[in-house]
């Protein structure tokens, strides 16, 4: 018995001496649970980390931690351009560190109900606001444009910010849907690093030949140029002649240059990621197009796309090559450590391109759910969707998958998870849903995953059950995360041919103590090797937050 128990206690302390050797943790000091909003963290060069928390009405609560995680300043960020108190009615489009300045884009629809683009510079280490400017507006949403965007022949008007990330230099698009003139309905304004505006151009429609234009991805090349590039298409009736446009805009340039893509017929409703991979000086764009929805058992449903990586030439914007994304390898480890019947539906999530010019695919399987019952005399729909396994695929410097992994995963989301959700969250986007169809409970915000791809080894984070953390290869012994105040953050560490887990913040102590990661607020400082997220610590009834940072070894 006695030397029963020596071999428990060596296995525990290998267990924590291993995990310890994969991450470290430092913790801020506690304070409130937030409300449900906008939570997002911004690790700056200078050490600074900043916390922004805003609800619908209270305006942005900002909190700054030092290099020793210690808080040294907290306000409530009070626009002279823009009503803090009407955030239901404003979007986060983007939230960036440009020239040591945390750099905060909002889009609020004025009182002539006009969507307008305003910049808050804030101060590096102390937020105070710096500067604010309003960079641009569109016209009002008319009847005809909301019922263009019901029917599916155009989307809504909306205003975009890209950044370079190798830079400060950045680009607003403003994509007018609604404008007479074929070839005003983008307009792009490049930006350097001091907020100096380097050009400012009008999309011209190819030879005006598309009646509809989306605008589905943008790369800004420093303070070179600008690529873009839309979905052009001529109405139901006329798909077949539907193209993929790429486009640059070269500094000193009035307009645009253009390639359509051989590809790229009968694309129907397409979304992208698009990013410029300097080493090997090629355009990636990943592409995700609508093919059809396929009803299910119990009103499952799932929208089946096809998705391609296309490499471009950025000087003649010439396609090199293009690969249809299959996922067969994480397909195959699926069927090995999950269940040999298991089928992989995930669709693309994010795009990232390594330093050895390879490149990494998040992807996660989602399906849509809706359900119809009677209440009183009623008959009432409702729709969540379900949030199943992760997969990431590793892609050569051609596009050829060498490897993949699966990792189980059941999630229940009350809300609707967009395409293309992880490239989003990254650049801090948010808005609140509408009141009507989906709504995001206080929990969605905890769901999907994370990926980080340290310098020693890529890691998947995600909050889980317990009593999940043992049932990997079992599908059908799985629970279904629907309540996050129970779950924990799990680490996979990706290696080789296996996958090795971990509690992040540490084994629960029974079922009443619980830490889980709010996912939507983390963020990576790959220059540091360190995570930055918001975590709730929960012992029984008692709950409370901090801010997480984790070091990866």
């Amino acid at each position: 018995m006695k030397k029963t128990w020596l071999l428990v206690i060596a296995f525990l302390l290998f267990t924590g001496a291993s995990m310890a050797q994969q991450f470290s943790v430092e913790k801020s000091a506690e304070f409130d649970e937030p409300e449900y909003g906008w939570n997002k963290l911004l690790q700056l060069r200078n050490g600074n980390t900043f916390y922004f928390h805003s609800t619908k009405k209270d305006g942005i609560e900002l909190t700054v931690y030092n290099k020793q995680r210690k808080q040294t300043a907290q306000k409530t960020l009070v626009s002279r351009k823009w009503d803090v108190e009407q955030m239901r009615s404003s979007s986060i489009k983007g939230l960036y560190e440009i020239n040591g300045e945390p750099v905060l884009f909002v889009v609020q629809t004025n009182d002539n109900d006009q969507p307008t683009l305003y910049r808050m510079r804030l101060n590096g280490n102390n937020g105070a606001i710096v500067k604010e400017d309003e960079l641009g507006k569109l016209p009002k949403t008319s009847v005809w444009a909301g019922l263009g965007n019901a029917y599916g022949k155009w989307d809504l008007s909306n205003i975009f910010i890209e950044k370079d990330p190798s830079s400060g230099n950045y680009a607003a698009v403003f994509f007018n849907t609604q404008a007479h003139n074929r070839s005003e309905r983008i307009r792009v304004v490049h930006y350097d690093s001091t907020h100096t505006i380097l050009n400012n151009a009008f999309y011209d429609s190819p030879n005006g030949s598309f009646k509809y234009l989306s605008y589905i991805g943008c790369v800004v090349d420093g303070n070179k140029r600008v690529f873009i590039a839309t979905y052009g298409h001529s109405g139901a009736t006329e798909d077949v002649s539907s193209k993929v446009i790429v486009s640059v805009l070269n500094n000193g340039d009035t307009t645009f240059k253009h390639k359509l893509l051989e590809f790229s017929e009968d694309f129907k409703d397409t979304k992208s990621v698009m990013l410029y991979n300097r080493g090997s000086n090629r355009i990636q764009l990943l592409t995700i197009t609508y093919v059809k929805t396929k009803g299910g058992f119990l009103g499952k449903s799932k929208s089946l796309y096809e998705t391609a990586l296309t490499y471009i030439n950025p000087e003649t914007l010439e396609t090199i090559s293009t690969k249809a994304v299959a996922g067969e390898k994480i397909a195959a480890y699926a069927e090995k450590n999950i269940d040999k019947d298991y089928e992989y539906h995930g669709l693309p999530q994010n795009m990232i391109i390594n330093k050895d010019n390879t490149t990494t695919l998040l992807m996660e399987d989602h399906t849509t759910v809706t359900e119809t019952h009677t209440s009183g005399h009623m008959m009432v729909t409702t729709s969540y969707v379900l949030l199943g396994a992760v997969g990431v695929s590793e892609l050569s410097d051609t596009g050829a998958e060498l490897t993949g992994y699966a990792i189980n995963k059941k999630q229940k989301a009350s809300g609707a998870f967009p395409l293309l959700y992880l490239a989003r969250r990254n650049k801090g986007i948010f808005s609140y849903p509408p009141s009507k169809g989906f709504t995001r409970g206080n929990t969605d915000e905890f769901l999907s995953y994370d990926y980080i791809n340290a310098p020693n080894g890529h890691y998947v984070l995600f909050n889980d059950l317990p009593g999940n953390f043992d049932r990997d290869e079992d599908e059908t012994k799985r629970k279904t995360t629907t309540s996050i105040s129970a779950t924990n953050t799990i680490c996979f560490k990706l290696g080789g041919d296996k996958i090795d887990k971990y509690y992040l913040f540490g084994e629960p102590d029974g079922k009443r103590s619980a830490t889980f990661s709010y996912i939507e607020s983390s963020d990576y400082d790959k220059e540091n090797n360190t995570y930055a997220t918001l975590i709730v610590e929960k012992d029984g009834r008692d709950k409370s937050a901090r801010v997480a940072w984790v070091k990866f070894q």
